[in-house]
C-alpha cells in the first residue's frame, strides 16, 4: 500500500492571487504567481507531493486569477516573472507599515494597512492609478497624501547580486 504525503495549508498552500493577502505574508515572507509548468518541477523538489500540486492547481488556476504560492527555498531567489516579498515600509512623515514589493527590482509595491491593499507602480503610464491609490490610502489613514511618498522600503532577502532588497519608492521618479 503506497503513502501518499499530505501537505498542511500551514506549510504549502495555493490562493488565488485576488485572495493573497497580509495575512499569507504572515505566513510565508516570499510568493509566486503562477504562470508556468516548469515551476511545477521546482515545487516538487521542495517535497510536494506532484498529483496533490496537479489537482490543487486544477482547483484554484481558474480563468485569469493565476494561482499563488509561497516560495519554500528562497535562497537564492528564484527567478519568475512575479514574486512578491515581505517589505518594512516606511512613509516620508515616518509611519510605518508592512507590505510587499513585486521582483527584487520593486517594480510594484503594495502597501496593507489593515485588511486593505494598496498598490503603486513605478510604470510612468499608471501615474493616474497612483495618485488614485494615494489618495484612498490617505483617506484610510486620515491623513494629507503629501508626507506618504516616496517610501523606503527594506526586505529580509538578497537579489541577485546577493544585495538586500531594499530602496526608495517614489510615484513620481525612480529613486532607488
Amino acid at each position: 500500500m503506497a503513502i501518499t504525503a499530505q501537505y498542511s495549508p500551514d506549510v504549502f498552500t495555493l490562493v488565488p492571487m485576488s485572495a493573497l493577502s497580509k495575512h499569507h505574508f504572515e505566513s510565508h515572507p516570499i510568493w509566486s504567481e503562477h504562470y508556468d509548468f516548469e515551476e511545477r518541477k521546482e515545487i516538487v523538489a521542495w517535497g510536494i507531493n506532484p498529483k496533490w500540486l496537479a489537482s490543487e492547481l486544477d482547483r484554484i488556476h481558474t480563468g485569469n486569477d493565476h494561482c499563488a504560492y509561497p516560495i519554500l527555498r528562497p535562497y537564492p531567489l528564484p527567478e519568475r516573472m512575479r514574486l512578491y516579498i515581505h517589505a518594512r515600509i516606511t512613509s516620508k512623515d515616518g509611519r510605518k507599515f508592512v507590505g510587499h514589493v513585486m521582483n527584487e527590482d520593486a517594480s510594484v509595491l503594495s502597501i496593507f494597512i489593515n485588511e486593505d491593499e494598496f498598490c503603486f507602480s513605478r510604470n510612468g503610464i499608471l501615474g493616474d492609478l497612483n495618485d488614485k491609490e494615494l489618495t484612498r490610502m490617505a483617506v484610510a489613514l486620515g491623513c494629507s497624501p503629501v508626507g506618504l511618498f516616496p517610501v523606503a522600503y527594506e526586505t529580509d532577502f538578497l537579489d541577485s547580486e546577493d544585495k538586500l532588497i531594499a530602496g526608495v519608492f517614489s510615484l513620481t521618479e525612480d529613486v532607488s
